[in-house]
């Protein structure tokens, strides 16, 4: 219990896809296996690791020959297009419910509202995909709360469990990022705005 309290969380827009299931499936079976879009999203994210790693090749070409890059860049817009073509497709046509939401997420777990209970203790497979990077992440986690909502339906907060060093690692980078990017918005607002927002938190 008391490590839990040492991760950092932070509130996000998550695109969040989950299934109830049980004890064997959690043990033997890839939790990407579950869900038809998890394999797109899996290629998409080693697509913009290619990115990230040619990066700097790309920038010496570019030193060396404008019209080169140029085209190359122009290629690497159409693979772009057609990866996110790949990752909507199943998500459109899934059978598990899937729900753009906002999530409070951790290394060690999240919470989200849901319109059903699920039970305490049950595992489930998620399907987490960080928005607005497309980069997917698939694990399994294990129901610790299931609390009514005045608003309707339910918040759920469940635990990962037995993530992979890789796992953890994007988990982290994407947790990095959202944090970043909200920090980078609260720069951007009006000091008299932003003085609004400090007041209705401490007030709620």
């Amino acid at each position: 219990m008391p490590e839990r309290r040492l991760y950092f969380r932070i509130d996000d827009y998550l695109d969040l896809e989950y299934l109830a299931v049980d004890e064997d499936t959690l043990q033997h079976t890839p939790a990407e296996n579950l869900f038809p879009g998890a394999a797109a999203l899996k290629t998409y994210a080693e697509l913009k690791k290619i990115d990230s790693e040619s990066s700097q090749l790309f920038y010496q070409i570019k030193d060396r020959d404008r019209q080169i890059a140029d085209y190359l860049y122009l290629l690497n817009r159409k693979i772009d297009l057609l990866a996110q073509q790949l990752i909507s497709e199943p998500r459109l046509h899934g059978t598990h419910p899937t729900d753009q939401r906002r999530v409070n997420i951790s290394e060690g777990g999240l919470a989200f509202s849901n319109r059903e209970a699920l039970k305490l203790g049950q595992a489930v497979a998620l399907n987490l995909t960080f928005l607005p990077t497309y980069v997917g992440l698939a694990i399994y986690a294990r129901v610790a709360r299931c609390e009514p909502l005045r608003t309707g339906g339910y918040e759920i907060a469940a635990e990962f469990e037995a993530l992979t060093d890789p796992q953890q690692h994007l988990l982290s980078q994407q947790i990095m990022r959202a944090q970043m990017a909200e920090k980078r918005r609260l720069q951007d607002i009006d000091p008299d705005e932003k003085g609004n927002l400090y007041s209705k938190g401490a007030s709620s």
